[in-house]
C-alpha cells in the first residue's frame, strides 16, 4: 500500500494497533485485534474530514468472522447510506476514502 498525501501536506500514514473502541483518524492504518472481543471504530468527524481523507483496517489477528469491527459513522454517509458498516470476515482489510457528503465514505479495496 503506497503513502498517503495528508492534509497537512506531508506523505505519511500513521499506523496504530487497537484492541478496543477507539476513535480513527484521517490517514491512519489500524491494525485491529478482536481475539477477546468485538471492537467499535468511530470515523472521523464532519469538521474534520477532506475530501480523499483514507483509514485502513486490518483484522490483524484474523477474528472479525467471529467478533466484528463496526465503523461507527460519525454523522457521514458510508456508501450513501446514513448507516453504521459491520466488517465481519476473517482475515480481511478494508480501505475507505472520503467522497464527500453524498456518498461519504467509500470502500476502495484492500
Amino acid at each position: 500500500m503506497a503513502r498517503y498525501i495528508t492534509t497537512t501536506g506531508s506523505a505519511s500514514t500513521t499506523v496504530r494497533a487497537i484492541s478496543g473502541n477507539t476513535t480513527a483518524e484521517a490517514n491512519e492504518r489500524l491494525l485491529v485485534d478482536t481475539s477477546s472481543t468485538a471492537v467499535t471504530v468511530t470515523l472521523p468527524s464532519t469538521a474534520t474530514t477532506l475530501v480523499n481523507d483514507t483509514i485502513q483496517f486490518i483484522d490483524v489477528a484474523g477474528n472479525f468472522g467471529t467478533n466484528n469491527c463496526t465503523l461507527a459513522r460519525n454523522g457521514h454517509n458510508i456508501h450513501g447510506l446514513a448507516e453504521d458498516l459491520a466488517l465481519d470476515i476473517g482475515n480481511s482489510a478494508a480501505t475507505l476514502v472520503y467522497s464527500g457528503t453524498t456518498y461519504g465514505w467509500v470502500l476502495a479495496g484492500s
